[in-house]
């Protein structure tokens, strides 16, 4: 008899995919890059609905459910932060993969709040920045250059930040905010090392965010980015790094800062729907619970 007869099969990983268009203090104008990618992950879902064969989407367009704010009055804007905390909430409350579609990096403090209130949780931030400016010109109120000085974490800082290329921020500033820190130098000169140190300070950790602010890529290699800055990293290493993470730690992947009106004929936003395609994809496979797998 086979040992596995009689067994159910694993239930497919649930995904919920939050549409967070909010571009306050900062990046104008993606709001609306949310608002596309969220589009075009609607679309995709839609050719698996009107696909009669079998395919690889079977992994997860079946369990994968969409959600949209709206910001269309003041009252809705002046709560942006307690409503992103109930959605993503409620996303890990039911166990559910968050993908969280924000507009500006700001966006996406609701989701930071959360994992900065579990000590087993953590966040693999991937940025051009280090989101900690405090020069002449820098407000001290939260805004979207600032507002990790404005999480507030259960013990240490569980905050691994690769891809930064800043030439202004004194490192005892960072290591004041951040657990570790890998340039965008270092991870391209020696990449195998530089997920290894990902792997050490992420090991201890229970669920892990993946933050990725799209201004980590290289302006050359991606166009739409509402702040650029030259001498970034590509697709394939970003990739690389999301899939180096184990699948069963990782509770959601945010993606913030995609500007529509700095993409060139479409082809940020192509890039970031297949990487959110690919990885809902592979998350599945890679569980082996997916139909495709």
């Amino acid at each position: 008899m086979s040992p596995h007869r009689g067994k159910s099969k694993p239930k497919p990983p649930a995904n919920r995919v939050v549409v967070f268009p909010l571009d306050i203090f900062g990046s104008p104008g993606t709001s609306e890059g949310a608002r596309h990618l969220g589009e075009a992950v609607r679309e995709i879902l839609a050719d698996f609905r009107r696909e009669t064969v079998p395919t690889r989407a079977l992994a997860w367009c079946p369990h994968t459910r969409m959600v949209e704010a709206a910001f269309d009055t003041t009252g809705e804007l002046s709560l942006w932060r307690s409503r992103g905390h109930r959605l993503a909430e409620k996303t890990f409350a039911k166990g559910e993969h968050l993908v969280w579609l924000g507009g500006n990096h700001l966006s996406v403090l609701p989701v930071l709040d959360l994992i900065a209130n579990d000590p087993k949780a953590g966040v693999v931030q991937l940025d051009a920045h280090v989101d900690i400016h405090r020069f002449h010109d820098t407000v001290e109120e939260l805004s979207h250059g600032n507002f990790l000085r404005h999480l507030h974490w259960d013990g240490p800082p569980r905050l691994v930040h690769l891809g930064n290329r800043d030439l202004l921020i004194p490192p005892e500033d960072k290591r004041r905010f951040l657990a570790e820190e890998i340039s965008a130098e270092a991870w391209k000169a020696a990449e195998a090392a530089a997920l290894a140190r990902v792997a050490a300070a992420t090991a201890e950790w229970d669920r892990i965010l993946i933050d990725l602010d799209v201004d980590v890529f290289d302006p050359a290699f991606f166009p739409g980015m509402a702040r650029p800055v030259p001498w970034g990293v590509d697709g394939w290493q970003v990739l690389r790094l999301m899939e180096s993470l184990p699948p069963e730690k990782v509770a959601g992947l945010a993606i913030s800062e995609y500007c529509p009106a700095s993409d060139r004929e479409g082809r940020g936003l192509e890039m970031l729907a297949w990487l959110v395609e690919r990885w809902l994809v592979g998350r599945a496979e890679r569980s082996g619970t997916g139909e495709g797998a």
